[in-house]
């Protein structure tokens, strides 16, 4: 579940622009995570933009073979930067050079996804400052976008910005691009009963983990008056049995310190903290 955020200082032309180059890295990723190769399909020629203008939607495509997709991004063994565990070129994935030759193509007319020109990236975003805070997915996005800015400039100072967990800046162009990790973006730790009783106590709770739904998780709070623009990621973690077992340790959601009763499913302590996000100020 992706959101991304601006500051109000920035103009309409510089937020159009991050959002339709940062589209490009998550797509990338999901491409590289594929356990095997989609069915070959030739790449049609290019669709001409429609005369009208119409809004695309991204996410609604297909992918298609693109010998040229994966030529110059440096998304492969030569970059440091990615989790040795997921980097399938390193690691021996027997088509994992073959996952470099797919783009994505949304549908619709005119809706042509254009490549990432790193360079041009990092002329339009000189002087500014962007956040990816969320877990693996958005670690991932981090990790392509580096590996990509770093094939045409090399010149970084590796430090983390606002206790991110990592992050680089581009010295030539000021850019500074990095990663906060959190689960659920939110506040959450492991909760036992009190001896002496409570609300949740007197429900039959014994152990959980107390989730408030109100509170920023502490990796990331110093982020919002830091980067100029903020790409938050959340849901796998709230569908997480092997961490939260509905039985053994629910979710216990808080609000304003107290517990909410009656207890929420995942799903709607999710909703309550992305709205505690977009409505209150963290």
């Amino acid at each position: 579940m992706p959101l991304l955020a601006r500051s109000t200082t920035a103009g309409p032309r510089r937020r159009a622009f991050v959002l339709a180059l940062l589209l490009l890295p998550p797509l990338f990723l999901i491409l590289l995570h594929r356990t095997s190769s989609p069915s070959l399909r030739p790449l049609p020629a290019p669709r001409k933009p429609s005369s009208r203008s119409q809004s695309c939607d991204y996410s609604a495509g297909e992918w298609v073979r693109d010998p040229l997709a994966g030529s110059s991004l440096r998304y492969d063994n030569t970059c440091k930067e990615i989790f040795k565990g997921w980097n399938c070129i390193a690691n021996g994935k027997p088509n994992a050079r073959d996952l470099l030759s797919w783009r994505w193509r949304p549908v619709g007319p005119g809706c042509e996804l254009p490549r990432l020109d790193p360079r041009r990236f990092l002329e339009h975003l000189r002087d500014t400052s962007i956040g990816f805070v969320g877990d693996s997915l958005n670690r991932n996005m981090f990790a392509s976008l580096v590996c990509m800015l770093r094939g045409v400039s090399g010149e970084v100072r590796k430090w983390r910005p606002a206790e991110a967990d990592r992050g680089f800046t581009f010295l030539r162009y000021n850019l500074t691009v990095a990663y906060h990790r959190t689960n659920l973006l939110v506040h959450y730790g492991r909760w036992s009963a009190n001896p002496n009783g409570g609300t949740l106590e007197s429900l039959g709770y014994k152990h959980g983990y107390r989730v408030d739904v109100d509170i920023p998780d502490q990796t990331w709070v110093e982020a919002c008056s830091f980067h100029d623009v903020l790409i938050f990621n959340t849901g796998h973690w709230w569908w997480a049995p092997s961490k939260f077992d509905p039985i053994r340790s629910p979710m216990l959601f808080f609000e304003k310190g107290r517990p909410i009763v009656p207890p929420l499913l995942p799903p709607a302590g999710l909703d309550l903290a992305l709205q505690n996000m977009t409505f209150r100020r963290w």
